[in-house]
């Protein structure tokens, strides 16, 4: 009789479990999707993210969520890149706004040009992810195939060439 009640007792604590398990599941499928896709219309983007992407790049799609627009353009023929910006002064992790999660064997910092601090993660030959702190925020850059040192720095010169001309239009 004992044992009756105790494995009655036991699936009905597990039915209980179970049903919370399949609950949380639930809310977590219909979380809502933060970015608005804005298409090429930097605009649109700059209204959601409530700030202005200084690149204007063709051949490109925008998408925005508060504080934050990325960018999807081709790298060459067969690659994309992802360019995030934010203009929120203080960030978690480290400044890392590239939403990749993926663990690299090199995860480091270099100087660019002898002189603009980038944190890079990738492969001995390969950089899947870029970060760097601007003078209006912070920037990625991700690469699912991975790019080159020469190629990180391109978009470094895009930006910085985006970044100096929308200061001094400002003043």
């Amino acid at each position: 009789m004992k044992k009756i009640i105790f494995l009655l007792l036991t699936f009905v604590v597990l039915v209980g479990c179970l049903g919370k398990v399949v609950e949380e599941k639930t809310k977590l499928i219909g979380m809502a999707n933060p970015w608005t896709d804005c298409g090429t219309d930097f605009e649109q983007a700059s209204l959601v993210a409530g700030f202005t992407f200084p690149l204007k790049l063709s051949k490109c799609d925008v998408r925005a969520m508060k504080n934050m627009i990325e960018i999807n353009y081709p790298l060459d023929e067969t690659r994309t890149v992802c360019v995030r910006k934010t203009d929120t002064e203080k960030l978690a992790n480290d400044g890392d706004i590239s939403g990749v999660y993926i663990e690299y064997p090199v995860n480091k910092e270099i100087m660019l040009k002898g002189a603009v601090p980038l944190k890079i993660r990738g492969t001995e030959d390969k950089i899947y992810v870029m970060n760097m702190a601007a003078s209006n925020g912070y920037y990625s850059a991700y690469c699912k195939d991975g790019m080159t040192i020469e190629e990180i720095e391109g978009i470094y010169d895009i930006i910085a060439e985006a970044e100096t001309s929308q200061l001094y239009s400002n003043h």
